[in-house]
């Protein structure tokens, strides 16, 4: 869950973690809170350089709609030949408990190279 502001921390672990794997191997998927064509700068911020592809873009955030609204949750990708193949942004899942800032879920299927 990135914040709503700049991602100030956990850069570090992912370089301590990943190396320069994550320049060129990394897979992020989450609340991002920002439209996916912002996701880059977030990105930056924690991974460093820039994803190849980030999807969905469609509305996940939050219940209740008439008081949030956000195209949030997204997966995103640096690796070479990596694409989105399908999503599916799924209804709120626990309304019953009255989940205030619940986001949808989102299924996405990835084609990563060399796969069959």
């Amino acid at each position: 869950h990135a914040p709503h502001s700049r991602i100030t921390v956990g850069g570090d672990v992912v370089r301590s973690v990943c190396g320069d794997a994550a320049q060129r191997c990394a897979l992020a998927m989450g609340d991002w809170n920002v439209p996916a064509d912002k996701v880059h700068s977030r990105w930056e911020e924690l991974i460093g350089g820039a994803p190849s592809f980030v999807g969905p873009n469609e509305r996940t955030c939050c219940f209740p709609e008439w008081q949030h609204f956000g195209f949030f949750d997204h997966v995103a990708s640096n690796i070479q030949g990596a694409r989105l193949e399908s999503y599916t942004v799924h209804p709120y899942q626990i309304l019953e408990e009255k989940p205030w800032q619940e986001h949808k879920p989102v299924f996405a299927r990835l084609s990563l190279p060399g796969a069959h």
